[in-house]
């Protein structure tokens, strides 16, 4: 017969991976208030920024730089596409990758949004570039799978 399972909620917060995805969730959420007023999301600030970084990347490099599933990618490059953003690149269609860029039109909202979003490592108490460095073995990279865990 299996044992009842108990934990304190001392025993829950002690989880330190479990902290960092609550703890992700909520500043994924205040990241969200900062960018409304420039109707951006996260996610696809994290796209612009990619892209800004990379200069070209293939759709299915974008997905595993932002952390989200190659099927999501499409939605997210149509949309930003449709609003001026990036260029897609004139050799798209099945079985063929092209190479997405930032246009001037994405790269002035950028201009915008990123000093905003740096701003948000006043949120940490200690200093948030020290945090990045903590996490960052966590994040992989842009070779990585998305659902690759180091």
């Amino acid at each position: 017969m299996p044992r009842e399972f108990a934990a304190t909620r001392e025993d829950v917060d002690a989880i330190a991976a479990w902290t960092v995805i609550r703890a992700a969730r909520t500043l994924a959420r205040r990241l969200g208030d900062v960018l409304a007023p420039l109707e951006l999301t996260p996610v696809e600030f994290g796209a612009l920024v990619q892209l800004a970084a990379g200069e070209q990347l293939t759709q299915a490099e974008l997905a595993r730089a932002v952390g989200i599933r190659p099927q999501s990618a499409t939605a997210l490059v149509a949309t930003l596409a449709d609003r001026g953003l990036l260029d897609r690149g004139p050799e798209r269609g099945r079985g063929r990758p092209s190479r997405i860029t930032l246009t001037s039109a994405g790269r002035a909202l950028l201009a915008e949004a990123f000093p905003a979003v740096r701003a948000s490592n006043s949120w940490f108490a200690d200093d948030g570039d020290h945090l990045t460095a903590i996490l960052a073995p966590f994040t992989g990279d842009a070779t990585d799978p998305a659902d690759t865990v180091p």
